[in-house]
């Protein structure tokens, strides 16, 4: 029997998990069998706003998103995020995670290749993962998405311990041996699609440290692999299953998210 996108989506059983300073009421994840919870309003963040923590993804939206158009991308990468690690450890079954994730997101409208991860090798000095990330990322990125993504790392770089968008991301991106992060710019392109630069990266290490993208590793020390793709929504194929995905989301969908001021 063919699974239909609306069955997929509803048979996915999503993680739940987040951080204990960003936690307010919690509702688990909608399973199989499960009522779905009540959603949040339309739009948890601000209008406006260019840059956000989604889970483990860190997200930049160039001028021209719109809100509704924004949401779209938070809550289809929340989902794969979360459907992800609702049947995967994203720490030590990274390909199963990541197979999983792209899976996802093409169920509900991104056009999508498997990821195809190379390690990366730096022969001089500590290696900084944002910075190495930044470099695989332009390889896929314009101008204006690598702009944009370079500045919301350097927000996130200085939030204090304890800011909400920092310990969001830290949660969902380390773990006691490694951990995987994905950072991502999306702009209208020429034909009025919404396309999406993203770099996804994971990594092994023999400490756990709550600020991996901006420590200097030594090469004894880390083995990091890298990925980047572009990808387009087909807004045709998401709209109608927006409401679902929020439902399916729910009311923690916002336990998940943080917006980034870019001043």
């Amino acid at each position: 029997m063919t699974t239909t996108t609306t069955d997929y989506i509803r048979q996915l059983v999503l993680a739940d998990e987040v951080p204990a300073r960003t936690r307010g009421t919690v509702t688990r994840g909608v399973g199989v069998g499960e009522t779905a919870v009540p959603t949040l309003p339309a739009s948890p963040l601000p209008a406006g706003l260019q840059a956000a923590v989604d889970a483990g993804t860190l997200l930049s939206f160039v001028d021209g998103i719109g809100t509704q158009e924004r949401d779209d991308v938070l809550h289809a990468v929340q989902l794969a995020h979360r459907g992800a690690s609702g049947r995967f450890d994203r720490g030590t079954q990274v390909a199963e995670w990541y197979g999983l994730y792209t899976e996802i997101l093409e169920q509900v409208g991104w056009t999508s290749e498997r990821l195809a991860f190379a390690e990366y090798r730096q022969d001089e000095g500590d290696l900084r993962l944002d910075k190495a990330a930044l470099k695989v990322i332009a390889a896929v990125a314009t101008q204006n998405q690598l702009s944009l993504l370079t500045e919301a790392l350097d927000v996130l770089q200085e939030m204090a311990d304890g800011d909400r968008a920092i310990e969001v991301f830290n949660f969902h991106t380390s773990s006691s041996t490694g951990g995987n992060f994905q950072i991502g710019a999306v702009q209208r392109s020429e034909g009025g699609t919404l396309a999406m630069a993203l770099g996804a990266f994971h990594y092994t290490s023999d400490d756990r440290r709550r600020r991996v993208l901006f420590t200097g590793w030594g090469v004894r020390h880390l083995r990091f692999w890298t990925a980047a793709q572009k990808m387009t929504l087909n807004t045709a194929l998401y709209a109608p299953h927006r409401e679902l995905i929020r439902q399916k989301l729910g009311v923690q969908v916002q336990s998940f998210l943080a917006g980034l001021d870019l001043g």
